[in-house]
């Protein structure tokens, strides 16, 4: 079963294994500079029995800004929903911002971002995706 929790503090040896299966070539150069970057980010992980399979990163100043980028997943867990939930519990965390902006790695990625209401600024088709202000629901 994949729990999904907040982290900090994961290791080279996992960050490495995540990023490289899945080609990230522009993080594979340096690792100890992305842990660094992670460390400083808000990450929820996804693991199946103590294995990191999966990542959300995100910045925020919890109010107005949440820069979203990296959800990355195994390849063998792209078929499993994981990276759709790691999607929906990270921004039901953050469901107080005014605005959400994500990165879209890749054409999976971005398919994944608009169907959950994420659409590009422009008419043109691009990498960046912003989701509009949601209203909070009150629950009591």
């Amino acid at each position: 079963m994949i729990s999904y929790n907040f982290e900090n503090g994961l290791t080279i040896h996992e960050i490495r294994g995540l990023y490289d299966e899945n080609e990230l070539a522009k993080y594979r150069g340096d690792a100890a500079e992305l842990a660094a970057g992670l460390a400083n980010s808000t990450i929820m992980t996804a693991r199946d029995d103590g294995r990191l399979v999966g990542l959300i990163r995100g910045v925020s100043d919890m109010h107005t800004i949440l820069f979203m980028n990296d959800l990355v997943v195994l390849p063998e867990y792209s078929e499993d929903g994981v990276a759709a939930e790691l999607l929906s519990q990270f921004t039901e965390y953050f469901k107080q911002v005014s605005q959400i902006v994500a990165f879209g790695n890749n054409d999976e990625e971005r398919k994944l971002l608009k169907s959950v209401g994420f659409t590009t600024p422009t008419d043109t088709d691009g990498d960046c995706l912003v989701r509009p202000r949601k209203i909070l629901d009150i629950r009591y």
